[in-house]
């Protein structure tokens, strides 16, 4: 054993009382001074930079608002005008007489008109063309519930197969739809939806029925420029667009250039105020947003990130000058006040650090007195693996006296077969740096006891390996009491299957051969062994919710009922009420529980869906398929393990693939063949 290792024995090296007085306190003015220097000059920087950033939030607040009321301004605008808009087909839409001739061709049933209706054509044509010239309308149309245009007005252009089905889709509807703006070349285009209601409503009706639909088209882009004209108040680079969403993504229109509505690919037009890049270059603008109400119309404001952080940059230029100069004045004033108390204050750093001392021995007093109560066997061994400390509870442990430890090896103190063991967590500890523990069985003088040993490394301040310290704790007691738990939960798990599989001849063995497979299938997939018990325990207990279905439908020989089925299918919510009353693991009854869920949320009771369903429950119900599939019941013949395989196979949507590959991979083991044959031998 070393000098240096034979020092580290805990009582003595307590026992060691530092000096009454630090020496060379003070040696390092400078250094110190250095010290407080760059922490005075990090705090300015960060009061500096603490406001520069309230002053950017400010800033950034201020223009938010701003640019909030402006774009809800607009948008309010291009609202008001849509709807003044709409207001403008009242003399149409509301006539009476238009009302009436829209019914009778609703009667009519399309095809050819009456002549009755065919004499009134002509008026009709000169009021939708007049409705359309005053109104300076691109065009107008009376649209039937065939879709065909049974007036239109003079020179209108004619109407796609997209408008005509919208206006019969508008059949449904009571109220005005407005249609995407669309690009006319020279123009922007937008369509009019709008109803025309019978005369008389029908009872219990607010409005009549829908007998007509008028199409109105007109030009979008004096509206829209005017809405986006730019403000005297704007300020330097600001831009003010308008989005049309487009699928997933937003469309710039442009009434002014061409192409009218720029296609992209740009999805992030949100209304919430933010940093955005609006065009190709790389600038960013800070932007908000407001929705047009009734449209899919986004109307944007943005700024570019410079122009809008322009007066910030002022502003840090004046408060880094007076941080500098505060940072000057304060080294000045201490430097002086130092200096002169340069003496005073070299005696009062000697007391403080004789107070510290004597509370440091206090502290190691406390710790060793802590250290020779403490139950758990504590022990630090050199490099060659000789004790040089060992506490009070380890020297009970080993039956040797406290003092003659030092300076003995593990072998001497437990034993040929627990210093091996010991000495391999000593390999890895030397080798790899880090704490290593594990938990095994040992030979005392007291009988068998079993331990949990944890290993680190001591390391001096240059982080050189100076030895090993040992933690022991006896946890025999523990270990005992959780055993016998387990084997009491086993047998109530075993006695519950038994009484279920007395009560239903189609359970018998069911629960065993379901615990068998998903073991085998769960080892396949790398699921930890805890897991696995909880998977092996959940098999166990999968039926038994049955218990509280009606024996005469638990039992029917024949095909249940839909409503039978039901009951049937509330075995699962019983089963989480009983395993929760019998206080079983959370993650059994969650596997119980979700089982009969399937990958598509077709299963029941929550019909859950894909990772909403936990792995054991995916493997659990695979298995009880399977072994239920296989065994022949007397209202459908049973299948083989191949034919129900299958079934899994060809519904990757129901059931998990990887689940599914693990149980082909299971079956094509000896043991998987094994089962295959014990559960094919009722076949036939």
């Amino acid at each position: 054993m070393t000098e240096t290792m034979a020092n580290m024995e805990l009582n003595k090296f307590m026992a060691n009382d530092l000096p009454d007085e630090a020496d060379g306190g003070n040696k390092k003015p400078l250094l110190i001074g250095g010290i407080l220097a760059l922490a005075l000059a990090i705090g300015c920087v960060f009061v500096s930079n603490s406001f520069i950033s309230g002053k950017q939030t400010a800033l950034l607040e201020e223009l938010q608002t701003r640019q909030e009321i402006a774009v809800e301004g607009r948008a309010n605008l291009l609202a008001a005008w849509l709807d003044e808009t709409a207001q403008r087909a009242k003399p149409i839409t509301a006539s009476p007489l238009f009302q009436l001739f829209a019914t009778e061709i609703g009667i009519s049933g399309g095809g050819n008109l009456p002549q009755a209706l065919q004499n009134q054509l002509p008026y009709m044509q000169n009021a939708i063309t007049s409705f359309v010239q005053e109104n300076q309308l691109v065009g107008a149309y009376l649209i039937g519930p065939d879709g065909r245009a049974y007036l239109a007005s003079a020179g209108a252009p004619g109407l796609s197969d997209e408008q005509r089905e919208k206006a019969v889709s508008q059949y449904d509807r009571s109220e005005i739809t407005v249609s995407p703006l669309r690009d006319a070349s020279d123009d922007l285009l937008i369509d009019y939806m709008i109803p025309i209601f019978a005369p008389q409503a029908t009872a219990g009706e607010e409005k009549g029925k829908v007998t007509g639909v008028l199409v109105m088209v007109l030009s979008a882009s004096d509206a829209i420029n005017t809405a986006l004209k730019p403000s005297k108040l704007d300020a330097e680079g600001q831009v003010l667009h308008l989005y049309q969403k487009q699928g997933d993504n937003y469309a710039l229109v442009s009434p002014s250039k061409t192409p009218k509505i720029a296609k992209s690919n740009t999805s992030d037009m949100g209304q919430d105020f933010g940093l955005r890049p609006l065009n190709s270059n790389g600038t960013f603008y800070f932007t908000s947003g407001n929705q047009v109400t009734g449209t899919d119309w986004m109307v944007l404001q943005g700024l570019p990130q410079s122009t809008a952080l322009s007066e910030l940059e002022t502003y840090k230029f004046s408060i880094y000058g007076l941080s500098g100069s505060f940072f000057l004045v304060v080294i000045s004033i201490v430097s002086g006040i130092w200096f002169s108390l340069k003496s005073q204050n070299a005696k009062d750093m000697a007391d403080q650090y004789k107070t510290l001392a004597q509370q440091i021995n206090a502290q190691r007093r406390l710790l060793g007195s802590i250290n020779g109560s403490i139950e758990d066997l504590i022990g630090l061994t050199d490099a060659q693996g000789f004790y040089v400390y060992a506490n009070p509870a380890l020297a009970r442990f080993t039956d040797f006296p406290e003092a003659s430890i030092a300076g003995k090896s593990d072998r001497d103190l437990f034993g040929d077969v627990a210093a091996r063991k010991l000495d391999e967590m000593n390999q890895k500890v030397m080798v790899s740096g880090q704490p290593t523990n594990d938990i095994f069985e040992m030979d005392t003088a007291n009988g068998v006891r079993i331990v949990r040993v944890e290993k680190s490394k001591l390391s001096d301040d240059s982080d050189s390996f100076m030895g090993i310290v040992t933690v022991i704790g006896d946890i025999t007691e523990y270990i005992t009491f959780q055993r016998q738990k387990e084997e009491q939960g086993r047998k109530t798990i075993s006695i519950l299957v038994r009484m279920m599989e007395e009560n239903d001849p189609y359970l018998a063995g069911h629960s065993q051969r379901m615990g068998e497979l998903s073991n085998n299938v769960a080892k396949i997939l790398d699921i930890p062994r805890e897991e696995r018990q909880n998977i092996a325990t959940s098999a166990n207990l999968s039926q038994i919710g049955k218990i509280s279905i009606p024996p005469e439908i638990r039992t029917k020989e024949g095909r249940l009922t839909d409503e039978e089925m039901n009951i049937m299918k509330g075995h699962v919510d019983r089963a989480g009420e009983l395993l929760g009353e019998m206080d079983i693991d959370e993650d059994v009854i969650t596997a119980v529980t979700q089982m009969y869920e399937r990958q598509d949320g077709s299963g029941y009771p929550k019909q859950l869906s894909g990772d909403e369903i936990n792995v054991s429950a995916r493997i659990l119900g695979m298995a009880d398929i399977l072994v239920a599939r296989v065994s022949p019941r007397s209202y459908r013949q049973a299948i083989t393990v191949e034919e129900a395989m299958e079934v899994f196979r060809t519904n990757p949507e129901k059931y998990d693939p990887k689940v599914v590959t693990a149980f082909d991979e299971f079956l094509k083991t000896t043991d998987g063949k094994t089962l295959v044959d014990s559960l094919e031998g009722g076949i036939g």
